[in-house]
Parts: structure tokens; C-alpha cells; sequence
């Protein structure tokens, strides 16, 4: 799931760049429709908030890199810059712009459980994050995005911890309790996940196809002046405005993971 999310998101930027290009052709034309306006206004409305969900993970890759090493710092991060620093500034990007930087926070702060998070931290982040400990909250929907192998290394990293003896003493069966808890969590979301894997492919199937059509279209629309078109030409014209501005709201669909 992590990669297509990424392969999505290289997808929507990709048809953010087409889109620019179709709004400045568009822009030029003269006398055209007052329609063309409001429409070209609601694309703006879409690639602006396209670009802010970006300039919300770069604050966080700047934070994620001003806590790297620092234990306090790192256990201070917001939810999204945990994100960042688990998963890396490319798939957090992937991640958040498919399932929302909202929901994404959401998702993240919900782990509890410090072998879970230990388990998360150590296969998404390589370890560099895990000197924090359970105090960081990894985010189950992240250890789930690894799939099985994923939370299978929770499970046993949760026996590891056992056979070492944190959690065999009876006075952590409390801790025991959470931890296997949260990988009944994992475990649930990683299946929720999985269901939503033919919903992302599709959609990265339908914009590369929008983005062809929207890019095709453009070149062969000739004239700077909507007034000498032929209806041909502004039946062409109208199409490929309104195959723009569904485009940019394409782009900023996000998956809802619990449905």
C-alpha cells in the first residue's frame, strides 16, 4: 500500500503540472465565456489545496530533521512528523495525500502500546526514531502499510520482549495486555488497508488516463481567440475546461481508510 500511495501521489503531481499548463492556455484565450472564469477559479480553489497538503509535509520533513538525534525533540513531533520520520519525506508524502493529512495525523497518534510502537518504529524508521522509545507514537495505520511482514515483526518483536523477560513478570501483565491489543489493531487495519489497495489502483489508473486525454486535448485545440472558434472548437474548448476541473478534484480525493 505505501507504494502505490506513492505512485499516486507521483501521479496527481504529474497531472497538477498538466493541469498549470492547460489553466495558462486557457487564461490567454480571448473573449471567452464568463463560465471559463468561475471554472478556472475552482481549479485554482483545487491546486491550491493540492499545494498546501504538500507544504504541510514539507514543515514536516523540516521537523522531523531538527529532532533527528535529539530524544526530547523527536518525542515532541507532531503526529505528521512522525509520519515523516517512520516513513521517510517520500512515502509520508505518498501517504498523507492519498488518505488525507488529517486522517493521517489521526491514524498516527492512536498507538499506544510500546512494543507496538517500538515494532513500528524500528521497521518504517530503521531504527533512527526508536531511541526515543514507546513515548513516540509510531501510528498502527503505518505499521499496517507494510502489510503482514509488517505487523508479523510486531508479533514478534511482542514474543522477543516476552522471551526476554519485559513483559514476563507479572506486574507488566498490564503491559503484556496493551501491546497484544495493539497488535489486534494493526492487524485489522492492515486487512481494512488491503481492501482499499484495488480503490487506489484504480484511481492512479483513472487519472493517468484524465491527464493523457486533458494533455492531448490541449494540443490540439488551436486559436487565441474563443470568438473565431468554430462550435466545433468551442464544444472542444468547454470539454476541456470541465475535464480540467474534474481532474484537480480528482487529485485531492482522499481514501477513507474505515470504509
Amino acid at each position: 500500500m505505501a507504494n502505490k500511495s506513492i505512485e499516486l501521489y507521483q501521479v496527481r503531481d504529474k497531472a497538477i503540472k498538466v493541469v498549470k499548463i492547460v489553466e495558462e492556455r486557457i487564461n490567454k484565450l480571448a473573449n471567452k465565456p464568463k463560465e471559463f472564469e468561475t471554472k478556472l477559479e475552482a481549479i485554482d480553489v483545487e491546486i491550491q489545496n493540492f499545494e498546501d497538503k504538500q507544504i504541510a509535509i514539507s514543515q514536516s520533513i523540516n521537523e522531523a530533521e531538527l529532532a533527528s538525534g535529539s530524544t526530547a525533540a523527536t518525542a515532541s513531533l507532531s503526529a505528521l512528523g512522525v509520519t515523516v520520520a517512520t516513513l521517510g519525506p517520500t512515502a509520508a508524502m505518498g501517504v498523507a495525500t492519498t488518505f488525507g493529512v488529517a486522517s493521517t495525523g489521526t491514524a498516527i497518534s492512536s498507538l499506544s502500546g510500546a512494543a507496538a510502537n517500538s515494532a513500528a518504529l524500528a521497521w518504517l524508521g530503521g531504527g533512527s526514531v526508536a531511541a526515543g522509545g514507546g513515548g513516540v507514537a509510531a501510528g498502527n495505520a503505518f505499521l499496517a502499510l507494510a502489510g503482514p511482514v509488517g505487523w508479523g515483526i510486531a508479533g514478534a518483536m511482542l514474543t522477543a520482549s516476552i522471551g526476554a523477560g519485559v513483559v514476563a513478570n507479572r506486574k507488566n501483565e498490564e503491559v503484556a495486555k496493551e501491546a497484544i491489543e495493539e497488535q489486534k489493531k494493526v492487524e485489522l487495519l492492515a486487512r481494512q488497508l488491503n481492501e482499499k489497495v484495488i480503490e487506489v489502483t484504480e484511481l492512479i489508473e483513472l487519472t493517468e488516463k484524465q491527464t493523457e486525454g486533458i494533455y492531448l486535448a490541449n494540443l490540439s485545440l488551436t486559436g487565441m481567440d474563443y470568438s473565431l472558434f468554430t462550435d466545433d472548437e468551442k464544444y472542444q474548448a468547454g470539454a476541456l475546461v470541465n475535464s480540467t476541473l474534474s481532474l484537480t478534484a480528482m487529485v485531492n480525493k482522499e481514501i477513507r481508510i474505515n470504509e
